[in-house]
């Protein structure tokens, strides 16, 4: 139980004496007039990243050459010269992709490099996003002038700012950026040839679409005139069929006025005898027979006048409907050529001392033969320093005291290694 406490008490002493140090080697930072040098300067931070950037830019497998920037980016996230080599490296490998992510630290740093805007550019026109695409690509046309994909994209995307009907919104720099740039441009036959190809495009199409829109127009009339005429032969067929309902029910009155007074009649005479007896009016009623057969003759020509309307009333609305189905073809047909077609652009990765190397469909295969990739002294003595410190915490001092001692032999140089240092000598027994 004491010895417990004990060591708790130790454990806290050590971190204390740990955070004590590193106060003091801030301070003694702090307290250095403006011109003296820091305690990491630049020279030490290139010399650490060095060995990374040899990885880069010698290692043909792109796996080790992310490990080695991954590691190096550690040291230092915003070091221009790792963020560009890594993106040059990668262009030449075939993965702009990936060298889109170096790229865009390096334009958000404000570095006047034509290639990382233009991997930027290609990243975003890849994407479909040509605003973006436009904007970026402006930019690195203006940096550099002779890279030919990026002149290429810059003009696919001049034309199409130029041609598109719907107006693209880009932001003012870039729009002014092109106009100050442009008859300079169209002199290079790389962008005149991209800006050519695409404007020509964009123009077949508004002309498709023209001719389209003209039959669109067409058969809309078509359909109008059609469904006005089916209107008609339906009002047609409601007014005969009307007249044939009316000209039913006057036959059934007949009917019943014939049975009811002009047919024949029965009677039982005073012993209960049925006897029948003639018709009231022969002549009425040979008159209702022939009313009832003219009246019934008229229906059945208002019947068959009824049939053929509907045959007539049946093609109309097979026409109409054979007009619909054309108008829905034109309307496909309209949308799949829209005037902005992204397939008719051909993105192309910027290039890398001339050389443009085309983007790869499958992530290469790893050679056989594979490059160490360095460890950084002060980024793994600080991480083992974290581990000591932690068993620390929790009263595990043997290995916290194993781990300071192979920081010490490993890494005596270090800052971290000055820490263990201290760290040990706090942890050794008093005599």
């Amino acid at each position: 139980m004491r010895t417990g406490r004990l060591a708790r008490s130790m454990s806290a002493v050590l971190v204390i004496v740990a955070a004590a140090w590193s106060a003091a080697q801030d301070a003694r930072s702090a307290s250095q007039p403006a011109s003296a040098p820091s305690t990491a300067p630049a020279a030490s931070i290139a010399e650490r990243i060095e060995p990374f950037l040899e990885v880069i830019c010698s290692s043909n497998d792109y796996r080790e050459v992310m490990r080695a920037h991954a590691r190096a980016s550690a040291i230092d996230r915003m070091n221009v010269a790792l963020h560009t080599t890594y993106m040059r490296r990668m262009l030449r490998m075939g993965l702009p992709r990936i060298a889109f992510y170096p790229a865009q630290i390096l334009t958000r740093l404000g570095v006047a490099d034509g290639t990382a805007w233009g991997v930027v550019g290609y990243h975003h026109g890849k994407r479909g996003q040509l605003a973006d695409a436009f904007g970026a690509t402006m930019r690195a046309v203006e940096l550099t002038r002779d890279d030919p994909s990026i002149l290429h994209n810059a003009g696919q995307l001049a034309a199409w700012y130029e041609e598109d009907p719907s107006l693209p919104r880009v932001s003012d720099s870039a729009r002014r950026r092109l106009a100050r740039m442009r008859s300079r441009l169209m002199a290079n036959p790389i962008f005149a040839r991209a800006h050519k190809e695409v404007a020509e495009g964009y123009r077949r199409r508004k002309q498709a679409a023209k001719g389209v829109a003209d039959e669109i127009a067409t058969v809309a009339e078509a359909i109008d005139s059609a469904r006005a005429r089916a209107m008609v032969v339906d009002r047609e067929l409601r007014g005969l069929n009307a007249r044939i309902d009316e000209g039913n029910d006057e036959v059934d009155k007949l009917w019943r006025e014939l049975r009811s007074y002009y047919g024949p009649r029965t009677v039982r005479d005073a012993n209960g005898n049925l006897i029948i007896l003639p018709p009231r009016d022969p002549v009425r009623r040979r008159q209702l027979y022939d009313r009832i057969a003219e009246k019934e003759k008229e229906v059945d020509a208002l019947r068959d006048e009824v049939r053929q309307v509907r045959r007539e009333g049946e093609a109309v609305l097979a026409e109409l409907a054979g007009y619909r189905k054309r108008l829905k073809r034109l309307q496909t047909r309209a949308k799949a050529e829209a005037p902005r077609d992204l397939r008719d652009f051909r993105w192309d990765p910027p290039a890398v001392d001339g050389v443009v190397t085309d983007e790869v469909d499958t992530m290469p295969l790893p050679p056989t033969t594979r490059t160490t990739v360095p460890v950084d002294p002060e980024a793994e003595a600080g991480k083992r320093l974290e581990l000591a410190k932690l068993y620390l915490q929790n009263d595990m001092s043997d290995k916290a005291v194993s781990i300071l001692t192979q920081i010490l032999r490993d890494f005596a140089a270090t800052r971290a290694g000055r820490q263990a240092k201290i760290l040990l000598t706090a942890l050794k027994p008093s005599p």
